[in-house]
């Protein structure tokens, strides 16, 4: 579906009320009102800042940039961006949408021909066929070799953002694009095989981010004060990083202070400590993230927080889990941490990024459910403590239409019964880069327009979505489904040793078999953890796990945001890569 007419800025953000039609007149536009704001800061050790980008640099380096693009390659020529952590990417990116290129961001290269990265990175570039690499010097120096023996790399034209002569910018003239021209292609994070890129128009992109804005209304809009600071330490290329971290802070009138993923994994406390220091923030990042906050933060490091100025703290990206929520709350409610900011949230990069959110203030809304009934597609509400808890993902908004249908017969849901998740509205890409299919284009039985076929499920529940699962990823045990997700949560809790799982149903060529793949801490017994989590997920499902691979933390492949790859996963364990990298299984497979 296309925006026929563009989007205004949120009331009180300097830039005119008039509509736009592209992200390049929606910067200028910023630019030109707020010359002097500080839009972005980059804090490299997420500690003191590093580097800064106001308005009116931004746009000037976009245009020198752009004039130098422009020389190079015709409009609507892709173009990879393959940065690391950093500002320069948000010159590279506003860079090619003044040029009007097609930006492709994609994970930085790390200088290792080995990395699965690069293989990534080729796949995608087969994938879309791009003519520049843009990046910065010394990650070209750094990584030189990785690109001149690759066959795929060399050929592109190499471009570094932070060479560009600042003088360009006055050759820059705006590029012949309107609302329906294609801004990027997002690549998802976590996909594996071959990679499908999603076209996003500057209107998709335009229309996600007043949905993000409307979505995140709280009561200090109507009193005329001003959208907090975002902190970020989520990947550009990723497409929570790239709306949290470069767009939605334009659009709305905010700061962004943005920290390398590295840091916060290797010390969660920097991501609350910044959020501290500000006073009031807005946040988001998806579930794990919460969860490794509660089990790496020392108690004895919570009297230096205050997190009472975190208005908003989005939960997305991947299943939003109750007992997670819980116990962030529970753990940082010391610190000022109020329930009312955590605010979980549904989306995909096939609608740009989000379809729903829960209400800012309002908490999340659980409902607890019978399991049984589950796995027959239906909802039955039961009181504590039996159940499994789900957690909404918010109302939906009048500008978009959300469906729940049978994914067989595409027959419409009722109130209560769990389907396929269809959405339609104007964030919606267009389709995959060079790639027809229906994934964009399903019908429904009285209902106009097409639809996006999502692949996850969920069912509507007293005006709200809940999502259960990922259609392809349910595992079926006996004529019931199961989704891996509420089997993760089973599994983790069965032994303290346990910090992640991975569940996974495998076709031996007679049945699906059930398989659990657990990082333990080093210390513990793996044989115990085994079984262990045979014995909880038995108790708890009624399924029998056919094998517990044991391995240690970070063995398991996981994508640039951190979370871990369903199929990378299951090409690992099929492929025997785990058990053959010398560590220990729980089932002695």
């Amino acid at each position: 579906m296309h925006v026929q007419d563009g989007v205004r800025l949120p009331k009180g953000v300097a830039g005119g009320r008039r509509k736009f039609t592209t992200l390049v007149d929606l910067c200028r536009a910023r630019a030109e009102a707020e010359p002097e704001v500080r839009a972005y800061s980059f804090y490299a050790d997420g500690r003191t800042e590093w580097d800064a980008l106001t308005l009116v640099d931004l746009d000037r380096r976009a245009r020198a940039l752009a004039a130098q693009l422009t020389e190079l390659a015709p409009c609507g020529t892709r173009a990879l961006l393959c940065f690391e952590p950093g500002l320069d990417f948000h010159v590279a990116f506003f860079g090619c949408l003044y040029a009007g290129l097609i930006a492709v961001p994609v994970a930085p290269l790390d200088g290792t021909r080995t990395s699965l990265k690069v293989g990534r990175i080729e796949s995608i570039v087969a994938s879309c066929g791009p003519e520049l690499l843009l990046s910065t010097g010394l990650t070209f120096a750094k990584c030189l070799a990785v690109v001149e023996e690759s066959p795929v790399l060399a050929d592109l034209v190499r471009v570094a953002v932070d060479e560009t002569d600042p003088a360009l910018a006055e050759r820059w003239r705006p590029p012949g694009i309107g609302i329906n021209s294609p801004a990027y292609l997002q690549y998802s994070s976590g996909s594996t095989g071959e990679p499908k890129g999603v076209t996003l128009t500057h209107g998709n992109v335009l229309h996600n981010l007043a949905l993000v804005h409307e979505n995140l209304y709280r009561p200090s809009d109507e009193d005329g004060l001003p959208r907090p600071p975002s902190v970020s330490w989520l990947p550009s290329h990723y497409n929570m990083g790239l709306i949290g971290g470069v767009l939605d802070p334009l659009y709305a009138g905010r700061s962004a202070v943005l920290f390398p993923a590295g840091v916060f994994v290797r010390s969660p406390i920097s991501w609350l400590r910044l959020i501290s220091q500000l006073g009031r923030a807005d946040s988001c990042a998806p579930n794990f993230a919460f969860d490794l906050c509660v089990r790496r933060i020392p108690t004895a490091q919570l009297a230096k927080l205050d997190l009472s100025g975190w208005e908003m703290a989005l939960v997305g990206g991947e299943p939003v889990r109750a007992e997670t929520l819980d116990r962030f709350c529970e753990v940082f409610a010391p610190a000022g941490l109020r329930r009312g900011s955590l605010v979980p949230g549904y989306g995909l990069a096939e609608s740009t990024v989000m379809v729903t959110s829960a209400v800012v203030g309002e908490g999340p809304v659980t409902l607890r459910c019978d399991a049984d009934a589950l796995t027959k597609q239906r909802v039955r509400p039961v009181d504590p403590p039996g159940g499994r808890r789900l957690v909404s993902s918010g109302p939906v908004s009048p500008s978009i239409t959300v469906v729940i249908a049978d994914p067989g017969s595409l027959q419409e849901c009722a109130d209560g019964e769990i389907g396929e998740i269809f959405v339609q509205g104007p964030s919606v890409g267009t389709g995959y880069w060079k790639r027809p299919d229906e994934v964009f284009h399903a019908e429904l039985p009285g209902r106009r327009g097409t639809f996006l076929r999502t692949g996850d499920t969920g069912f509507r529940w007293d005006g709200e979505l809940f999502v259960t699962g990922r259609a392809k990823e349910v595992i079926i045990v006996a004529g019931a489904n199961h989704h891996p997700h509420d089997l993760e949560t089973t599994a983790e809790a069965a032994h303290p040793a346990v910090v992640a799982c991975c569940v996974l149903g495998v076709d031996d060529g007679q049945r699906e078999q059930v398989v659990v793949l657990a990082e333990a801490l080093g210390d513990a017994d793996r044989e115990e953890i085994a079984m262990a989590v045979r014995r909880t997920v038995h108790t708890g499902h009624g399924v029998r796990v056919d094998d517990v691979l044991v391995v240690a933390p970070g063995s398991l492949p996981r994508s640039s945001s951190g979370k871990l790859q369903r199929g990378g996963c299951r090409d690992a364990y099929t492929a025997g890569a785990l058990g053959s990298a010398g560590i220990e299984s729980g089932s002695g497979r």
